[in-house]
């Protein structure tokens, strides 16, 4: 007896120090992934070498360190035959096998929460555990190994006959604006279809990713904004924003903004070979692809030049009450990126810079100053949604439909019914009842602001209406 437990206890310490380790291990398939990223990469040769080099000398130290960890776990498992003389037997035995089974079994599950790790009861309990973190880090952190299975897939969609459509709709705006339950509600028409939860990590890859993940809906939960929208794993998300920061290279992220870009016509063409394979890993192939994307003003110019088909809605919201619901969700999000980090890198992967501690203004060509103001005042946010929505009546007004909030609210049907008619698609609209909670705004602004904002909304109704 006194043999089994010894052997018990020290598979437990065994094991204990393994799951103690479990970032060592994150970081040698991190270090793995990387290299391979450095070999797909399209870098500059001396570069691509000098990276690869720091690389592989990254892995091997890692490498080193698990092996040492590895040895150290083989001696403290048969650690206790030393102590009857060298008698391995005991291994062999199925009592032997019982202890080191319970010992492993309990250095898993004790204690339930390691040291360090975020309360679970707190802001950064994340919905994410450690290892489906560490899969969005080997994927959304490599984008060469990412793009490389998107190219692999898209050319497999070609080959069977896939045809890009140059015809979708963007839903944009200020984040806050209503984007999200437009597109939710877009897409449960039938008519529409949208990348959605389920589709991360490996969302360049979509089919890929759904012969080894195609999970049903799950439980419903209130999303991280605290607004009320329940989401679930096929809920459409704003997720495309993965794929331009790939195939750009994050070039219109700088430290600073989020910049104006160029879309060539390759990146056009790709963007809509993209779309094929997300629609075609969809139940609804020949649905209208759709997308919630509030960075796309960015490359909306560039986009209707190389593309007269697409369309286009621009959600805007009374401007008092927008810059106040966008400074509430920023104090938000800075509290529970400090308090989780990952949610931090989570919305960077998105290009979500509108609030929280990766804030970002946005730089348009008609930017004139970028506002740098105090955070936690309104002028800021108010600053921010005149600079978004002048950039917005100075687009080009082809396909490009106006939709404020405020009639969204009072009649969701109708105009969710307008953009299913714009686009030239059937589909039934439920009807929704209409949302009459409006925000209190107890803060004092800068009148000249506030009035300037106000006329750009005034002129944003006007255009809706035409």
């Amino acid at each position: 007896m006194v043999a089994l437990a010894l052997l018990t206890a020290s598979a437990y310490v065994a094991f204990f120090l393994v799951r103690w380790n479990t970032p060592l291990l994150h970081r040698l398939a991190l270090s793995s992934v990387g290299v391979l990223d450095g070999m797909l990469s399209d870098g500059d040769d001396d570069e691509k070498l000098a990276a690869l080099e720091a690389g592989t000398g990254k892995l091997l130290r890692t490498l080193f360190a698990f092996l040492a960890l590895l040895a150290t776990s083989v001696l403290l498992l048969v650690a206790p035959t030393h102590v009857l003389n060298g008698n391995l037997e005991l291994l062999e035995t199925w009592q032997g096998i019982a202890a080191l089974s319970v010992g492993g079994t309990l250095a898993l599950v004790l204690p339930r929460r390691m040291p360090n790790s975020p309360d679970a009861s707190g802001l950064g309990a994340s919905s994410h555990s450690a290892l489906d973190q560490l899969l969005h880090r080997m994927l959304l952190n490599h984008p060469h190994v990412h793009l490389r299975l998107m190219w692999r897939e898209i050319q497999g969609w070609r080959k069977g006959g896939g045809a890009p459509r140059p015809t979708f709709l963007w839903v944009t705006g200020l984040a806050r604006a209503g984007t999200t339950s437009v597109l939710e509600r877009l897409v449960a028409t039938g008519a529409f279809h949208s990348l959605n939860y389920a589709n991360m990590p490996l969302v360049l890859a979509p089919g890929l990713w759904k012969r080894f993940h195609n999970p049903g809906t799950g439980e419903l939960q209130e999303r991280s904004h605290g607004d009320g929208i329940l989401v679930g794993l096929d809920s459409a998300e704003a997720l495309e924003e993965v794929f331009f920061q790939a195939m750009t290279g994050r070039s219109y992220v700088t430290n600073t903004a989020l910049e104006a870009h160029d879309v060539s016509p390759g990146l056009h063409n790709t963007y809509l070979d993209y779309q094929g394979i997300a629609l075609a890993s969809s139940d609804r192939p020949d649905a209208m692809y759709v997308a919630k994307n509030n960075n796309a003003l960015l490359r909306y110019p560039a986009m209707r030049r190389q593309n007269r088909d697409f369309h286009a809605v621009v959600m805007f919201r009374d401007p008092l009450t927008h810059a106040e619901s966008l400074r509430a969700m920023h104090r938000k999000y800075v509290a529970m990126q400090a308090d989780d980090p990952f949610v931090k890198e989570y919305m960077d992967w998105l290009a979500h810079h509108e609030f929280g501690l990766g804030h970002k203004p946005f730089r348009f060509p008609s930017t004139q100053d970028l506002t740098s103001g105090d955070l936690d005042s309104l002028d800021h946010w108010l600053d921010l949604w005149i600079n978004h929505y002048r950039e917005a009546l100075n687009l080009d007004a082809h396909r490009l439909h106006f939709v404020s909030y405020e009639a969204y609210c009072a009649s969701p049907q109708d105009v969710l019914q307008r953009i299913v008619a714009a686009t030239s698609r059937e589909a039934d609209v439920p009807a929704y009842e209409a949302y009459v909670k409006v925000r209190d705004v107890e803060d004092d602004v800068d009148a000249k602001r506030l009035a300037q904002a106000r006329a750009l909304y005034t002129e944003m109704v006007g255009r809706g209406q035409s």
